[in-house]
């Protein structure tokens, strides 16, 4: 590997070690979530990425009569049995075994599901395999489509890092997003299994939840309008009902689309009918009022802990300038559809992913 990739392995490596280690030793000591790491730094990062069966898991407690710090915790192997190779070496049917901790907490680990498919990031530490990424590095794909999604994004990414000069290799800032080719970031965002890779990396801090780890760092693109139209073909697609809502929103301010306006308006009923408010929910009923011409609020949003206070107590919300009342969060959302005339149905559910906290949604 290139010495400046290499360079950063190790840091990552041995932050990633440091964490693990401290959440191994249980509650006394403090562990911290790694950075995220989308389907473009999994790939650069990954020597053996499988698309794979979880044929079995088999689980052991540590007896450690030397260190006292290490007994008692659970051990994993996934045996998992290749279906397809995405990068490295493996052949159909082969059998890999990957090691890993399943009840660390923070970092999150990986999760290996028996007996379904999933996508594996891996690398060797001291011969044994290992998920680059923990819990970013495990993805469980719902259907074919989002498998083909899956292998779109990593052979395309495994394409143009094989082509990156020597001289000039991909680079890591601070908060370890390597460089990428901004059509690879547009394509993954533009499919919903892929679509948080491809939006933490357009606009990280768009994200309310991991934007304290790209705090500072200058992420803004210039899109063209032919990246924006797939962006908003993606959109009207499959709207977000997550954090990815405001996230995509951010790339399409300015992109004039009714069918945008009306997908958004019909996300944000859903969300806000099902789960209620939350950070990003905020965030993306601002970019909504933006985009019908509304002048914003200034708007501080709150920590995650404060938010349902907030729904219920008014913190934050608009100024009624008859009143100058502080409106409740629900009475801002009826009085501005009844302003402009919105009715929005809710878009039916997503399906539940099969296994959950992986990816874009690993626990913090």
């Amino acid at each position: 590997m290139r010495e400046e990739s290499s360079r950063h392995s190790v840091v990552r490596v041995g932050t990633l070690l440091l964490g693990l280690l401290l959440a191994l030793r249980g509650p006394r000591a403090e562990a911290y979530p790694i950075a995220p790491m989308t389907l473009w730094e999994l790939t650069l990062e990954a020597e053996l990425i499988v698309w794979a069966e979880v044929e079995a898991v088999t689980s052991r407690i540590t007896d450690s009569d030397e260190d006292p710090w290490l007994s008692g915790i659970e051990e994993s192997t996934a045996r998992l049995r290749v279906i397809e190779v995405w990068k490295g070496t493996a052949h159909p049917d082969e059998r890999v075994e990957v090691a890993y901790s399943p009840s660390v907490l923070c970092p999150a680990p990986p999760r290996y599901a028996q007996g379904l498919l999933v996508v594996a990031f891996l690398s060797r530490w001291q011969g044994t395999w290992s998920t680059v990424g923990l819990s970013y590095g495990t993805r469980y794909p719902t259907n074919n489509d989002e498998a083909q999604a899956y292998r779109r994004v990593v052979e395309l990414a495994v394409k143009a890092q094989s082509k990156a000069s020597p001289r000039v290799p991909y680079r890591e800032d601070e908060q370890a997003l390597a460089s990428a080719p901004v059509d690879w970031e547009v394509l993954a965002a533009s499919h919903p299994a892929t679509r948080w890779d491809g939006l933490f990396r357009l606009v990280p801090t768009g994200d309310v939840v991991r934007d304290f780890y790209v705090e500072g760092v200058d992420r803004s693109v210039r899109l063209s309008p032919e990246q924006r139209e797939t962006l908003a073909r993606g959109f009207v697609a499959h709207p977000p009902l997550d954090r990815s809502l405001p996230m995509l929103l951010l790339p399409l301010r300015g992109h004039a689309s009714a069918e945008v306006d009306v997908a958004a308006a019909r996300a944000l009923e859903t969300v806000l009918l099902e789960s209620g408010p939350s950070r990003w929910a905020l965030l993306a009923f601002d970019l909504l009022r933006e985009r019908h011409g509304e002048p914003l609020v200034a708007r501080v949003i709150p920590e995650a802990d404060g938010i349902k206070r907030a729904w219920e107590s008014a913190q934050p919300g608009g100024v009624d300038a008859r009143s100058k009342a502080v409106l409740s969060l629900p009475e801002e959302w009826r009085r501005f559809k009844q302003r402009r005339r919105l009715t929005p149905r809710p878009l039916p559910l997503p399906v539940e992913p099969p296994v959950a906290g992986v990816g874009g949604e690993t626990p913090l």
